[in-house]
């Protein structure tokens, strides 16, 4: 996929300070991961990290999320592809369910995932985002692609707010 779609972008614009930008990722590290966990990482999630790099969020987004009273879980990081492997490996020893790839959290350690069951084949297009939380052991779906899950945070309900409004 050579063209970015330009959403993670805004959600970074949008809810993270500027005097820390997005980790950068590489190939070589989405490629280790998707060797390591035997999956292919969509190509639409794939060419924004590759592109924006990982942007960390403040507060604002889980203030403005209660405060507007949206129906979103609020998104307090992406995982590196290192921490991917670590993180869902891990975490499938303590009862996540062993087909979820962990790639973001909450600010309760909830996990936003990939199923790996669409994460099989040569080339994968896009995937749905899943919610894994850890307390009730429930599995949501919380967008039918990366793009779209990542656009819920820079939607109408969130129209003029900033990391600076909080």
């Amino acid at each position: 996929m050579d063209i970015i779609s330009g959403i993670l972008l805004a959600f970074f614009t949008q809810w993270s300070h500027p005097d820390h930008p997005p980790v950068k990722v590489n190939h070589s590290e989405l490629n280790d991961a998707e060797t390591t966990l035997g999956i292919r990482f969509p190509e639409d999630y794939k060419a924004e990290v590759l592109s924006v790099g990982l942007p960390s969020p403040t507060l604002a987004l889980l203030e403005a999320i209660d405060e507007r009273e949206a129906d979103l879980h609020d998104l307090s990081g992406l995982y590196a592809p290192h921490d991917i492997i670590e993180v869902s490996t891990g975490w499938w020893k303590i009862g996540m369910p062993k087909n979820l790839i962990a790639i973001g959290n909450d600010s309760m350690g909830n996990k936003f995932c990939f199923d790996i069951a669409d994460l099989r084949g040569d080339t994968v297009a896009s995937a749905p985002v899943y919610f894994w939380d850890h307390d009730f052991g429930t599995v949501e779906l919380v967008g039918a692609s990366f793009l779209v899950w990542i656009g819920n945070y820079v939607e109408k309900w969130s129209a003029g707010l900033t990391y600076k409004d909080f």
